[in-house]
């Protein structure tokens, strides 16, 4: 407890030092764990509970939803293959192809058959409503939470104009970020119109062992057709579709990995700055019965707290600006929600820590090894 006063004794000495290391600490930490809860997110995007089972059948050689056309009769031939389950053709409008941090998309799906193929939760709204109006929709709750929609308002994106019938909740984390319409209206839209095509189809299987044989049965089936397929399992075709924003993670990682440098630069030099002050005052507390390792403590304690404090506060930065901004960041219309988890903040702190003791031990050596006689010289 005697070291610990101490330790705060000297933070308080020079407070605008000890609040601007803090604040760079904080600063550091925020953008790391940032870039924690963006690779969070995607690990989890990528983990949908029926992606092992689930194919995408895609246009061959296109890149973006914009530009992936198949017609709408491919369905019923896909649905005559052995061990097919369902199929459920996807029509996707979105605002933008590549990394955005403002993702809009749309799903058109024919509403009667989508409560037998995709698993989801109506948390508010009326889903009868959604089936008997054309012009209704379904909004994921994280979209609607990102746009701060309710049950009955108009929302409305590059001339599609629909009304928020339902906020639904879904056990697939990219189908939390959508907005649900049925095709035909999505298809006869003024930004889209294309009626008797659609963007995509999502084939259940009924054993997923088998995901692989029946996605190369089905472009087998297509190869002559007027549109060739490229059929891939879900989990592939997601991380095809965000290999933008793998990319960005990796190149975000990197920064994080200086955001450790410049907290290491920053505690370090603040107590480096500290120790040298104190010189003579080590030398007076070896002399009233202070020990090397007790010296050393003090040292590395200012340099924990500086570290610990700073981690703390941007940690708490990080909670309150995803918390509140409800970061999205998506691409080809998946959209990846910034995910802050108990992994991420445990992550976070056990790095503040680590760089703050790793930034302390050289001045505490120091420190503790000065000779009794020299200290009480020094000026």
């Amino acid at each position: 407890m005697k070291l610990a006063k101490l330790t705060t004794k000297n933070l308080a000495r020079r407070p605008m030092r000890t609040l601007l290391t803090v604040g760079g600490v904080a600063c550091a930490m925020l953008l790391l764990v940032l870039v924690e809860s963006l690779g969070s997110g995607l690990e989890r995007a990528l983990s949908g509970s029926e992606a092992a089972r689930t194919l995408i059948v895609y246009r061959l050689n296109r890149y973006c939803p914009q530009t992936s056309f198949l017609p709408e009769w491919y369905g019923p031939r896909i649905e005559q293959l052995d061990g097919v389950e369902s199929v459920l053709p996807v029509k996707v409008y979105l605002n933008n192809c590549r990394a955005s941090l403002d993702i809009v998309p749309f799903n058109g799906v024919p509403a009667d058959k989508l409560a037998d193929t995709r698993s989801f939760e109506v948390l508010s709204g009326d889903y009868q409503q959604f089936l008997r109006e054309k012009d209704a929709a379904l909004v994921g709750r994280s979209f609607a939470e990102r746009k701060n929609l309710a049950v009955g308002e108009q929302f409305r994106f590059g001339g599609i104009n629909v009304k928020v019938a339902g906020i639904f909740g879904s056990a697939e984390p990219v189908e939390d970020g959508t907005v649900i319409t049925h095709l035909e209206y999505l298809q006869r839209a003024v930004a889209v119109n294309k009626l008797g095509t659609v963007t995509q189809f999502e084939v259940k299987v009924k054993d997923a062992a088998r995901a692989k044989e029946i996605a190369a049965q089905i472009d087998d089936l297509l190869r002559s057709a007027p549109e060739p397929t490229d059929t891939r399992p879900r989990i592939l075709f997601l991380e095809h579709a965000t290999r933008d924003l793998r990319e960005i993670l990796h190149f975000a990682q990197i920064l994080g990995i200086a955001c450790v440098a410049v907290v290491l630069s920053l505690v370090a030099n603040t107590v480096m700055m500290s120790v040298q002050e104190r010189v003579r005052e080590f030398g007076v507390f070896r002399t009233l019965g202070f020990h090397a390792h007790h010296v050393a403590a003090i040292v590395i304690g200012e340099s924990l707290a500086l570290a610990g404090s700073g981690g703390m506060l941007g940690i708490a930065a990080a909670f309150a600006v995803i918390r509140f901004s409800d970061l999205t960041i998506g691409a080809e219309g998946v959209p990846i929600s910034f995910t802050l988890d108990s992994g991420s903040i445990a992550r976070g702190f056990a790095v503040a820590l680590a760089t703050g003791l790793a930034a302390g031990l050289a001045p505490a050596i120091r420190s503790s090894r000065a000779q009794i006689v020299e200290s009480l010289r020094s000026a």
